[in-house]
């Protein structure tokens, strides 16, 4: 009787270590991504390689190279350039390259089709939406800038000689909706069109405050990130939620889909802030660390922390899970599907969080 019990004990511990083991691992394996691929075709590491996020893949380009990649690591399309300083954007529906201060610009598509357009000078800026068309800043013969709109195979749709202004940036909405960023003498301004005409309709402007960033959410508000403070803008060009980073100063933003996210910091320490079309109050978090980068799609956000460590949230902040990339990673790409890129100057991880 004596031997039998100490038999069951013997089991019953061993269980227990068992279970305790396997709980360890799991714990463990919530730091690591289900699924890692390492430059799996992707175009070999090096620092000056620069990356975005386009579909479920990943554009790259570096000076001799462009590639659009599926998120499986497969090179969809790819192609040969001559870039002294490349630059990409991307949508779901192609990507576009270019060489900054150099006429011209390239896109890919997930079909494989290559394809280039002239500019009547150097590019500044290029852009890509949701439905694919595509913005463009080049710098004209009068030192000013022009900006173009082309549809997804480079047809030219719309075309605005800034004149006086100094275009910095543009962005494409749904309903056609063309906005373009520029520096005035006393601050910032934002010149808006529809681009089936020529003539801009609405102008704010943005007396002593730098512009630093600013995109479409699904809903037509335009989420507008300058050195002072977050704000949502409706079509009107009304602020219908603005959210002050009080003694921070934004360091990394993220707009996109429903959500606009940022993060600020100060001495003190960082905050990240989280603002939805919904316009309702906007959640915030207290970063554990400084964040080198953050990206949202759908109801999640992730955040690259530059200890190391980055962890992904849903909207209202509520933690997911925390995971430890490569540390040279500085840039994030979070996915539709739960697969996130990471990629630096080693090259490119790829994780799943979508288990």
């Amino acid at each position: 009787m004596y031997k039998r019990s100490g038999r069951i004990l013997a089991a019953t511990a061993a269980l227990l270590a068992a279970a305790v083991f396997l709980l360890i691992i799991s714990i463990l394996q919530a730091r690591r991504p289900s699924l890692t691929l390492r430059q799996n075709g992707f175009l070999g590491a090096n620092a000056e390689a620069v990356y975005t996020r386009a579909g479920n893949g990943l554009a790259v380009a570096d000076r001799d190279h462009i590639a659009l990649y599926a998120v499986s690591g497969k090179c969809a399309a790819q192609a040969q350039t001559r870039f002294r300083e490349p630059k990409c954007a991307g949508s779901p529906l192609l990507a576009v390259f270019y060489d900054a201060l150099s006429p011209g610009i390239e896109t890919l598509y997930p079909d494989g089709t290559h394809k280039s357009a002239d500019t009547e000078g150097p590019v500044l800026f290029a852009d890509a939406n949701e439905t694919g068309l595509i913005a463009v800043i080049w710098k004209n013969d009068a030192g000013r800038g022009t900006v173009m709109v082309y549809d997804t195979d480079l047809t030219p749709l719309f075309r605005w000689d800034a004149g006086s202004s100094v275009p910095l940036s543009a962005r494409t909405g749904g309903e056609d909706l063309l906005c373009v960023s520029s520096q005035t003498g006393d601050g910032s301004r934002l010149h808006f069109f529809r681009i089936d005409r020529a003539e801009e309709y609405l102008r704010v402007s943005f007396p002593g405050e730098k512009l630093l960033d600013f995109d479409y959410l699904d809903d037509g508000m335009l989420a507008v990130v300058t050195e002072q403070r977050l704000l949502l803008l409706d079509s009107a060009g009304e602020a219908a939620a603005s959210v002050s980073f009080g003694s921070q100063r934004p360091m990394v933003c993220s707009a996109g889909g429903s959500h606009a996210d940022v993060y600020a910091a100060s001495a003190e320490g960082g905050t990240v802030t989280v603002l939805g079309s919904d316009r309702e109050s906007p959640m915030s978090l207290a970063c554990p660390a400084g964040v080198k980068d953050l990206s949202g799609c759908g109801d999640e956000l992730l955040v690259l922390y530059d200890n190391g460590e980055s962890a992904l949230y849903s909207r209202d902040l509520s933690e997911i899970v925390w995971y430890q990339p490569d540390r040279d990673a500085d840039r994030v790409f979070l996915t539709p599907n739960g697969m996130a890129f990471f990629t630096g100057p080693a090259g490119v991880t790829l994780a799943d969080f979508g288990r």
